[in-house]
């Protein structure tokens, strides 16, 4: 595994480019882009609600990819350096903004109904840097621990047989 140390575009901060990169890299931030993350996007009209036409979206997208690759070692997975990140999410101190592609993001990585880890890491690292309600906090903490997480209440040994406990 190799972690990406380079130098990749800079948008302006608070750029619908800024904004659509960290929804870009929430696309493919499991190594893979599925039709229904695409449907998702469409559906929810992602390019309009971040100012983008249709081509400037896939021109981020096609950048992300291409800055993605130029750091790459051969043969190597990818992980961006935390640093990189940081400056990403640091590109959107707008708070309606934010709270925009936060949504967006956390729209397309539950589009095919599993959370992977590099789609956590996305949100995990926005929710870390942004100051977001506590609902919309609250909404992403199933993607953080995956989509089926779920606490079941404690019951008696004897009235519960195995035990019970977080499903993960």
């Amino acid at each position: 595994m190799s972690v990406l140390n380079f130098t990749a575009r800079a948008y302006a901060p608070n750029s619908p480019h800024a904004a659509g990169r960290l929804v870009a890299l929430a696309l493919i931030a499991n190594g893979e882009i599925k039709e229904t993350e695409w449907a998702v996007l469409h559906g929810l009209q992602a390019c309009e609600q971040l100012g983008l036409s249709q081509g400037e979206w896939h021109d981020i997208v096609d950048g992300l990819c291409e800055d993605l690759l130029a750091g790459a070692i051969p043969g190597g997975s990818c992980v961006i350096d935390q640093h990189m990140l940081d400056d990403w999410l640091a590109e959107v101190s707008d708070p309606e903004l934010q709270h925009r592609v936060i949504r967006l993001c956390a729209d397309v990585i539950a589009a095919d109904g599993y959370v992977e880890h590099g789609e956590s890491v996305v949100l995990r690292c926005a929710l870390e840097r942004w100051v977001l309600p506590v609902e919309e906090q609250a909404r992403m903490e199933p993607m953080l621990y995956g989509l089926d997480f779920q606490v079941v209440p404690r019951q008696s040994c004897a009235a519960s047989g195995p035990a019970h406990g977080a499903h993960v």
